[in-house]
């Protein structure tokens, strides 16, 4: 999920970092509000042999997310022709088994696992201390030798009823230990409600 792409939402909180070793720091750039939720912005920044690894973890969660969809186009092309020969020789209730095959196939997601850590990781801790894992709706990244740079965008929905948003951030394969912050929020949902559709805005100006 991802905010309403047509709403400007409320910055509601700005500039802090989230978690730090000698060579790797990740930071909140901002928090906007939107009725639906909250974007966070974060930034991770790494150098010398903490950038290589941020790089090598990148390069290889592409070649595995590649693989991965040869691999399924693979399937779904077998699937296809097993469908056509169960239709030609077996009849229609053959058919109607390959084409369920088909579709399970074409419906499974092939998410990256958690210890994979080619990105960095981040989770809101529920009332009870239940992490609730967050996937990034938007990246870029840039390196050079010895730099590397992440800039990514959460989601968070709900809103945070009492305006306290506890985040969890960690990405050790690259030197970054898994660190707790408490962010305090007040008027929250006063100010979520304070989006405006762009639309709107354009017609103010």
């Amino acid at each position: 999920m991802r905010p309403d792409e047509e709403l400007l939402g409320v910055v509601v909180h700005s500039g802090l970092v989230l978690a730090r070793s000698q060579d790797v720091v990740a930071a909140l750039r901002r928090v906007t509000a939107f009725p639906a939720g909250l974007s966070l912005d974060t930034v991770v920044l790494a150098r010398e042999v903490h950038a290589e690894a941020a790089h090598r973890r990148e390069r290889e969660a592409t070649t595995q997310r590649e693989a991965e969809m040869a691999d399924r186009r693979e399937r779904e092309a077998t699937a296809q022709q097993e469908s056509k020969a169960a239709a030609q020789w077996e009849g229609t209730a053959a058919a109607e088994r390959a084409r369920l095959r088909k579709r399970a196939i074409s419906e499974h997601r092939y998410l990256p696992q958690f210890e994979e850590g080619d990105t960095l990781r981040l989770a809101v801790l529920g009332p009870a201390g239940d992490a609730q894992w967050l996937d990034a709706y938007q990246s870029t990244s840039s390196s050079t030798e010895e730099r590397y740079r992440l800039e990514a965008s959460y989601w968070v929905t709900p809103l945070p009823r009492d305006g306290l948003l506890t985040l969890v951030c960690a990405w050790p394969e690259i030197g970054l230990p898994e660190a707790l912050t408490d962010v305090v929020l007040p008027d929250l949902a006063v100010r979520a409600a304070g989006a405006r559709a762009l639309w709107d805005v354009a017609k103010d100006l």
